[in-house]
């Protein structure tokens, strides 16, 4: 198909196109010998740490990732580039309210739904490109090929028009009307309008005024679209895919900034949109790009109040309190890193194999790098009931590493030495090596850590406990979700667990399962990137 594509040239240099309010932009024409020399120029000045990830040539971000080889999951020592725009914050904001009201706001939830559908059934159309995609981000992705394929294989099915569907009737559901009739305009809602004590005082003192009665008032409900700034995290290829779709779901004017190690799927999102309804509402108020999380330059015109409605910010502790201070007057929408655990009780050890394959599915969601992925073990066991317990989760991690295994970068290899030599010196290690590297491993940990210093990379760390009811002091809103075995005692917990801020408490191994109309981290996200509006 004609006109702007995600396309590599003859050097392997990937070019990349931006979505700006429904046109897409392309980058300048940049040689690999440029971009070599500038990277060597950044690394020069490299004191430490892993290597830069960006530098700025001419009106471009060139982006390189190390590629992997797919067998070991090392680096190769080669890099991939991608090249991609540097569009000016002006050029993404919507500031023409009026022409919003009339236009993308009124648009019926009908038609949303045939705009997803058909993003569907677009999406493998052009299937080289398509290929061409997932080829290159298999290539540097530090998930495991599985992964890779499961998350990419995840995109047409949260593209279905019922998922669409259940999602808006479901979030935006109040008075048990469906929430796509909020979204199409004013819904008078069941209940009894009272006055104000102004108008107890204006019925005292003076005659009444003709249909000035609050009897003969009628409530009215909206749910109105709203612009928003959705500011992405790179741990998931379906976390860019999450904040179109729920922009898209509402009916909203929307920026999506497209994260470090996550921007192909994205990009090739955007592309279909472009080309699949070019001139749609949907698509000329769309706005899908990178740039660098943090760029002062770029996003201080972003968080002015006005700008947007809502933003929405995922990601490390520093980067969401950085964008809530710098946006301190717009209604901001946090997803904030947390970590998930597993509380397990005795009764594990009647068919250990069985606990042990739950406990590593939950463990294993994003290879560990999602927030709800379990990082500790909570098991009512003495020291040699956890030390069995964590012989079985080696090697149950072994046979993942056999046919999915991970990538671990140098700054998270260093950490585990780190943590080997200090805080965790007391703990006893179950490990999976091979050719004297780390692969994965359990440690029985005695006394209480820091979480912060877990580098979500394999690693169980197992707390034996004399009862699941000792555990709950351990929780608190920073864990994401509790996975309880065996059911009876999950059952008994639940409540208790999530009192303390706990939002999902499912059977061990069910971690990972979702459902439309979720609440996402105890929210009815839908609810909260809308505008409620009375009349």
């Amino acid at each position: 198909m004609n006109g702007p594509t995600i396309a590599a040239d003859r050097d392997g240099v990937i070019a990349v196109p931006a979505l700006v309010r429904g046109t897409l932009v392309t980058p300048p024409a940049i040689g690999k010998g440029e971009i070599e020399a500038a990277f060597a120029a950044v690394d020069r000045e490299q004191t430490g740490g892993d290597p830069k990830t960006r530098v700025r040539l001419h009106e471009a971000w060139v982006l390189r990732e190390p590629v992997l080889d797919r067998a070991s999951m090392r680096a190769t020592g080669a890099w991939q580039y991608q090249v991609m725009p540097a569009v000016t914050p002006l050029e993404v904001i919507e500031d023409d309210l009026d022409a919003l009201a009339a236009g993308l706001y009124e648009l019926e939830f009908a038609e949303v739904v045939r705009y997803v559908e058909g993003l569907q059934q677009a999406y493998g159309d052009d299937a080289d490109l398509l290929q061409q995609v997932k080829a290159w981000v298999r290539a540097t992705s530090e998930a495991p090929d599985p992964y890779v394929d499961a998350g990419l294989a995840m995109f047409p099915v949260m593209l279905a028009a019922s998922v669409a569907e259940t999602m808006v009737d479901t979030d935006l559901a109040t008075w048990e009307i469906p929430g796509r009739r909020f979204l199409d305009g004013w819904v008078e809602v069941p209940g009894t309008v009272y006055p104000a004590p102004v108008h107890m005082i204006h019925a005292q003192h003076l005659p009444p005024i003709a249909g000035y009665d609050a009897a003969d008032a009628t409530p009215r409900l909206r749910a109105l679209p709203t612009r928003q700034l959705h500011i992405t995290a790179g741990n998931s290829p379906l976390v860019p895919l999450a904040s179109l779709l729920r922009a898209l779901w509402t009916k909203s004017a929307a920026t999506i900034k497209l994260p470090y190690g996550a921007t192909l799927a994205g990009a090739y999102l955007a592309l279909l949109a472009a080309r699949t309804f070019p001139d749609h509402p949907l698509t000329r108020h769309l706005s899908v790009l990178y740039w660098p999380g943090g760029d002062e330059q770029f996003e201080a015109p972003l968080f002015l109040p006005g700008r947007y409605d809502r933003i929405v910010v995922w990601g490390a502790p520093g980067s969401v309190l950085s964008v809530r201070e710098r946006a301190a007057f717009t209604k901001t929408v946090t997803f904030n890193p947390r970590y998930g655990v597993s509380l397990i009780g005795r009764e594990a050890f009647d068919d250990l194999p069985q606990a042990v394959g739950r406990a590593v599915c939950d463990t294993l969601i994003q290879s560990q790098k999602a927030c709800i992925a379990s990082q500790i073990h909570y098991l009512e066991a003495d020291q040699a009931g956890a030390e069995r317990y964590a012989a079985a989760l080696r090697d149950e991690l072994g046979r993942w590493d056999g046919f999915a295994p991970a990538a671990l970068s140098r700054s998270q290899q260093g950490q585990i030495r780190r943590m080997k030599r200090g805080s965790f010196l007391g703990a006893t290690w179950f490990e999976n090596r091979a050719g004297g590297e780390y692969h994965s491993a359990v440690a029985v940990m005695p006394q209480e850590f820091n979480i912060t210093e877990h580098p979500m990379c394999r690693l169980i760390v197992v707390r034996p406990v004399a009862s699941l009811e000792d555990a709950l002091r351990f929780l608190h809103p920073g864990v994401a979700t509790a996975g309880v075995y065996p059911e009876p005692r999950r059952r008994e917990l639940a409540v208790r667990i999530g009192a303390r801020g706990v939002s999902n408490v499912p059977p061990l191994g069910q971690a990972g399962y979702t459902y439309p109309g979720m609440p996402h981290d105890g929210m009815l996200v839908l609810s909260e990137l809308v505008d409620w509006k009375t009349s």
